[in-house]
């Protein structure tokens, strides 16, 4: 019997550092997003004192339903020492936009102690139907001392069903999650991984996840 498989989504994310911000979009129109202003810390998202949120947008990107986002934001807080600095208000909010604008994912950072610099991994889920999507990173409760600069992004892709990460959805995918079950694994992602339907447990629930997405 042929294996079936079905081709996954991988790479294809729009990153942002220093080296590579083309075509996203920063909200506050006095600061241009470039190198300079990266390093220096100055794409900083927050709401102003006219009430204008102040975020960052990615360019267009072609996705596929289910794919999964794997984001590592360097997030910088300038003010984490002063007095004013409030702990709760500086956190952000990352999410997947559809064409019109509207978040159809979202998972939101919230820090807990006082740090100048935090690494921050977070994922997001592509709904159904969807052909292209942006990213919007924003910090909606913060002011202009508890907010945070985006430094960089880092964004990796994959089709959920994809355990093993080989690039397709295949019997080799239901047999890593069948190898969990019988044996576990001390590999928190790949285990994360092998949850396909996200119920917070590796089952047999999962291994079907699996086929359905082979022949479906």
């Amino acid at each position: 019997m042929a294996l079936l498989t079905v081709a996954a989504c991988h790479g294809q994310v729009p990153q942002f550092s220093s080296s590579d911000f083309a075509d996203w979009v920063y909200t506050n129109p006095g600061i241009e997003v470039n190198q300079d202003n990266i390093l220096a810390n100055r794409i900083v998202l927050y709401t102003d004192n006219q009430g204008r949120q102040l975020t960052l947008i990615s360019p267009r990107f072609d996705v596929r339903t289910g794919q999964t986002i794997d984001l590592s934001v360097t997030w910088v807080t300038r003010f984490w020492q002063s007095e004013e600095f409030v702990v709760y208000k500086a956190g952000f909010t990352a999410a997947i936009i559809n064409q019109d604008g509207v978040a159809v994912d979202s998972v939101t950072f919230t820090p807990t102690s006082l740090r100048r610099e935090n690494q921050v991994n977070l994922s997001l889920t592509v709904s159904h139907g969807m052909r292209n999507a942006r990213l919007r990173l924003a910090s909606w409760k913060a002011d202009i001392v508890s907010s945070g600069a985006v430094r960089s992004i880092e964004a990796t892709s994959y089709f959920k069903a994809d355990v093993n990460l080989d690039g397709e959805v295949s019997l080799a995918d239901a047999n890593a999650v069948i190898d969990i079950i019988v044996g576990g694994t001390q590999d928190d992602e790949l285990a994360r991984r092998a949850d396909v339907n996200g119920d917070g447990e590796i089952s047999l629930a999962d291994i079907n996840a699996v086929i359905d997405v082979i022949v479906g």
